[in-house]
């Protein structure tokens, strides 16, 4: 089970049905396990597994590491055909056209435990020199605007986080644009205002990997812990949100966020 204050990722899953009948139904046509079934499905299902594992899979995001761009009770779709395609079932790569670029919100295999799937925002790329400082993510060099947006707060309505700590920024990673939550200064456990430490040199990502954060910054066990992502670790691209559930604190039944169906999250 993930941690509560990690960047977990699982997968969404559906409970199936069960079917019973007879071989051949009164009308005389085949029952659901007929022979003429049961071939069909003996197709059907490991194609189905097939294009979940190298073409698309819906997955659920049980964690507010992401916030607010992904919300916890969201169901996301990750397309797996965005830098390259994979044998079924397998991890090697039959022919590759793209890798993550810094802005791409990613699914990947966790690098502490390959079960399990994170979803993180790529910040940095091979070669790429990154640190924080004073809360800002700088990259070469060079820091990267970001501007304040806690003049309009409604994108935090809905969010599992303690909105009330939260500040609210518009960050620009290279040519888009997305949301960061941080902490008020003197409100924070686990992170710090600069990364790595003041005194280190910038941490440089090496060849064959990508450097991932979370946008709740102050919230989420990331690169900043673990380190690099390995580029064969990549599953997907995080595209859009098929559909969302949110348990408001204040009611004992669950809410859809229908203004969440189909919202992109590559659009900025």
């Amino acid at each position: 089970m993930a941690r509560k204050n990690g960047p977990t990722l699982t997968d969404d899953t559906t409970a199936g049905r069960s079917a019973t009948g007879n071989a051949t139904g009164d009308s005389g046509t085949p029952g659901f396990f007929s022979i003429e079934n049961l071939r069909t499905l003996a197709i059907l299902i490991p194609v189905i597994f097939a294009l979940r594992w190298s073409v698309a899979s819906p997955y659920h995001v049980p964690t507010a590491s992401m916030e607010p761009t992904i919300k916890v009770g969201d169901r996301l779709l990750a397309w797996k055909l965005a830098y390259n395609l994979k044998i079924p079932f397998t991890d090697i790569v039959v022919s590759e056209w793209g890798t993550p670029q810094r802005g791409d919100i990613i699914v990947f295999k966790y690098p502490r435990d390959l079960d399990m799937d994170y979803v993180k925002r790529v910040v940095a790329i091979a070669g790429d020199e990154v640190q924080i400082v004073d809360d800002v993510l700088w990259i070469n060099g060079k820091p990267q605007e970001r501007v304040d947006w806690n003049q309009d707060r409604r994108i935090l309505d809905d969010i599992e986080d303690n909105r009330e700590i939260k500040q609210l920024f518009r960050e620009k990673l290279g040519p888009s644009e997305h949301w960061v939550m941080q902490n008020i200064p003197g409100v924070r456990r686990f992170t710090r205002s600069s990364w790595p430490p003041p005194g280190d040199p910038p941490y440089k990502v090496p060849e064959g990997a990508v450097f991932c954060v979370g946008d709740n910054r102050d919230n989420s066990t990331d690169s900043r812990v673990w380190g690099h992502v390995p580029l064969e670790y990549v599953r997907g691209k995080a595209k859009f949100v098929i559909w969302s559930l949110y348990s408001p604190p204040d009611s004992a039944w669950p809410r859809l966020r229908f203004d969440r169906f189909g919202h992109a999250l590559d659009r900025f």
